[in-house]
């Protein structure tokens, strides 16, 4: 028969140490002893954090779960299992109709409440139930507002939360539960200010070690300029810091005594003292001594140099002098310390004469002096407590301020604010700009804008900074896909094979660089991969359609793109993708309702809205086309895409010199770009300059000996036959979405390598 606590002792203290395989041994053993949900749960957990999800979830399954801590886990593992409906059974206790309330949650899970919570919000999202989902989260968000995937999930689903209303501690229901405390603990024990391995000098202090005692020093092995809060490292960024100003030499920690007996009269005079002469101490005011704890809890004292210790006889009563013994050993004035003897006279007289007068024995004395010095401890305790909250609240406040540029941050990148966003990031406390997730959505931002140079630079910093870090790193693929960059982009994939081979952004970056090579079998290959390791990754799914697009296998790019909208329907590569087909297709209606659908969740992007305003010239609508165009080159005035259809439409519309004078500015924009010169021949032939109409058709040449697009064709037949001037593609003049020379149907985000410079018109010179 196994004594139950302390064998779950020595698991848990396998499972700090990280030590699973002798944590599952002993839960084993532990659980074929005793059958409890107390085991059932401590051998679950032990499989959980195992990476045995299987095997915890069939440890859970094989009874009926009565602890919210089991259904809380068995939830969890269903989750992660893809066991969707049985995740919300267990939650709701087999009512899947009954919605639950914060109160609900609150009483049934305690401090699981908000991750409870959480865990709903992502069941509701999964199974396309929103509206239940935003509110699950927002529940979350107001029992721990630092649960920080909860807004980030918030924003990535189309929610505007409101940062300065989440990140504040008066949101905080239940603050024990936030913190992972026990219910019915003291403030001090609350805290949990003092780790051993985050304090050097100051140990812990536990209940075993008796009561305070007087302060001692005690060797450092270094002394730390600053003091945490909560367990963070010293030198923290800008919240859970304080500065220290211990001597360097030296620390203080709180000893253990025992209680107040007649032979320790001298220790207990001089505690009290001290203890009398200290000052109330505010928070700017840590370097003065303070008391944390009363009862045996963490404690934190420090030290001023430039106060002395006050001596154990200045000021020492003169009925505690009388109460004492051979073994007190207080000199006064010089004498013996043997109070007693019968050569003082005077000290005789007046001991004998106290005894008359106040009628007081020496217990009585002892006990007076026990309840004074309880008195003070009191008082000294009070105001500990009262210090230790306000540095609690002024750690959290520093958090909460952090949490908020951030936030604000992340849902300016969320929206597409693209500009707004980076402008936050960089508002961030230097320390947080340089942190590699930082510096990954800056670059993440650029690559959005089609800035895939500064894009790049931005994740260079990530790689030399963290080489082993594969978020973000599909997007960094991407960008350096799209500058033809190969040499950079195999040794990214390199790296990442190297690192983690199970991660889907590595098979991303690994697919990239084989369609960069034009190896398009072996990438939809390695997209499969990626999708196979991570259903839910949408990235993977758009690339792996994009793919699809090239090898004109549309029916399974369009099962990707859908797959894609269906794990994150703000996807909009994927609705982009799917507009391309139709296009393909020339269903333009069609076409036109995705794309539409794609501007509304990136409404900056000037690339939509191009490749809409080309579909909606396909559809008879010209005026609508210009109109649309206008509107991009309002948001990107640079944008050749844009410019050169709008010159298409000058052209048809027999506005010839706004035509020539939009191709001419192309022309410093894109000078290597073939259709730019064939369509200014065009222009030409109708202004009458003939000369002028053979020297750019030869330049047009020039630039695409191979004659792509059918251009050295047409522009044989306009020089043979002067009286026909062609239409490049359809009638409407401007070309259909299926022939254009600057392909502008492409996916945002993914394009044919030869097709690259259209998305990044600034860099196109370059990129051919």
């Amino acid at each position: 028969m196994l004594v139950q606590e302390p064998v779950q002792a020595a698991i848990w203290n396998c499972l700090n140490h990280y030590d699973f395989a002798d944590a599952i041994f002993l839960a084993e053993r532990l659980r074929a002893e005793v059958d409890s949900d107390e085991t059932l749960f401590l051998l679950a957990t032990c499989y959980y954090r195992a990476g045995k999800k299987m095997q915890a979830y069939s440890a859970l399954r094989s009874r009926k779960l009565n602890s919210s801590k089991c259904k809380f886990l068995m939830a969890k593992c269903c989750v992660d299992l893809e066991k969707i409906p049985e995740a919300e059974l267990v939650l709701t206790g087999g009512d899947v109709t009954r919605f639950q309330t914060v109160e609900d949650v609150v009483k049934e899970y305690g401090e699981e409440s908000a991750f409870v919570l959480q865990i709903i919000g992502r069941i509701y999202y999964k199974s396309e139930r929103n509206p239940r989902g935003a509110d699950a989260l927002r529940k979350s968000l107001k029992i721990c507002p630092y649960l920080w995937q909860s807004f980030k999930e918030l924003c990535d689903h189309g929610e505007e939360p409101n940062p300065s209303k989440i990140f504040q501690i008066g949101q905080m229901e239940t603050p024990p539960n936030c913190h992972s405390f026990n219910a019915g603990s003291t403030p001090v024990q609350t805290l949990g200010i003092i780790s051993s391995n985050s304090m050097s000098g100051i140990r812990q202090f536990t209940p075993e070690d008796g009561q305070y005692s007087l302060l001692r020093p005690t060797a450092a092995s270094k002394p730390s300029k600053y003091r945490n809060l909560y367990g963070l490292s010293p030198l923290t960024a800008s919240f859970g810091v304080l500065p220290l100003e211990s001597s360097p030499g030296e620390s203080y920690v709180i000893s253990p005594s025992g209680t107040l007996m007649e032979n320790s009269d001298q220790k207990i005079i001089a505690k009290r003292q001290l203890l009398g002469r200290k000052e109330p101490v505010t928070p700017l005011q840590v370097s003065k001594p303070v008391v944390f704890n009363q009862s045996g809890n963490t404690a934190l004292v420090t030290n001023t140099p430039n106060i002395p210790t006050p001596a154990p006889l200045q000021s020492v009563r003169r009925s505690s002098r009388i109460v004492t013994n051979n073994n007190y050993n207080v000199k006064e004035n010089n004498k013996s310390p043997k109070f007693a003897s019968p050569k003082s006279p005077s000290r005789k007289t007046k001991s004998i004469r106290v005894s008359k007068n106040n009628k007081t024995t020496f217990n009585e004395l002892n006990e007076k002096n026990k309840l004074g010095l309880e008195t003070d401890n009191t008082l000294s305790m009070q105001n500990a407590c009262q210090q230790v909250l306000a540095l609690q609240k002024q750690s959290m406040e520093g958090l909460m301020g952090l949490l908020r540029n951030f936030g604000t941050a992340y849902q300016q990148l969320a929206k597409y604010n693209l500009n707004k966003a980076l402008e936050s990031f960089l508002n961030l406390p230097m320390p947080q700009q340089n942190t590699s997730l930082v510096l990954s959505y800056c670059g993440k931002a650029h690559v959005e804008l089609h800035q895939y140079k500064e894009a790049v630079r931005y994740f260079e910093k990530v790689r030399e900074k963290e080489p082993y870090r594969d978020g973000l790193m599909e997007i960094y693929s991407t960008a350096l896909w799209f500058l033809h960059k190969e040499k950079d982009l195999s040794l990214l994939a390199h790296d990442l094979l190297q690192c983690d081979r199970y991660s889907p952004s590595t098979w991303c970056a690994a697919g990239n660089c084989v369609s960069l090579q034009k190896e398009h079998d072996i990438a939809i290959k390695f997209f499969e991969r990626a999708v196979q390791l991570d259903p839910d990754f949408a990235y993977a799914h758009t690339l792996l359609g994009h793919e699809y697009v090239v090898t004109e296998e549309l029916d399974k790019a369009l099962t990707c793109f859908r797959h894609a909208i269906r794990v994150d329907p703000r996807h909009y590569n994927a609705w982009y993708g799917l507009g391309s087909i139709y296009i393909k297709q020339e269903k333009y209606q069609l076409a036109e309702i995705h794309f539409k659908k794609a501007l509304s969740i990136h409404p900056t992007s000037t690339v939509i809205m191009c490749i809409i305003g080309v579909v909606q010239n396909a559809l008879q609508k010209p005026f609508t086309a210009l109109d649309t165009f206008n509107e991009a080159l309002q948001i990107n005035p640079k944008s050749a895409v844009c410019k050169f259809h709008r010159a298409s439409l000058y052209y048809n519309s027999g506005r010839y010199e706004e035509a020539l004078a939009e191709l001419q500015e192309l022309q410093g924009l894109v000078p290597k770009e073939s259709s730019v010169f064939y369509l200014t021949a065009k222009v030409h032939k109708k202004l009458g300059n003939d000369h002028l109409t053979s020297m750019y058709i030869s330049w047009g040449t020039d630039l695409d000996p191979k004659g792509a697009n059918s251009q050295v064709r047409e522009a044989s037949d306009l020089l043979i036959n002067h009286s026909v001037v062609p239409d490049i593609g359809n009638e409407g003049g401007v070309l259909s979405p299926s022939e254009q020379p600057m392909e502008a149907s492409s996916v945002e985000g993914r394009t044919t390598p030869a097709q690259v410079s259209l998305l990044d018109p600034v860099d196109m010179d370059e990129t051919l």
